[in-house]
């Protein structure tokens, strides 16, 4: 699998009720596009809220 590295995000609303929306990430010169909804948006925040937060671990040359 390739990892392309993320430009840029954007986020826009589509409708406030319910809530949809989507979310825009440019890499490698092209953009990808998702549709999103409230139950996405949470699972997202509590996924990047995990990556945030996360302790680097050691390795074991390093201890």
């Amino acid at each position: 699998m390739t990892v392309q590295r993320a430009t840029n995000i954007r986020v826009s609303t589509a409708s406030a009720a319910p809530l949809r929306g989507t979310i825009e990430i440019d890499c490698a010169g092209s953009v990808a596009t998702f549709a999103i909804d409230e139950e996405m948006a949470h699972r997202l925040c509590v996924d990047l809220e995990r990556f945030l937060t996360q302790v680097p671990r050691r390795t074991r040359a390093a201890r």
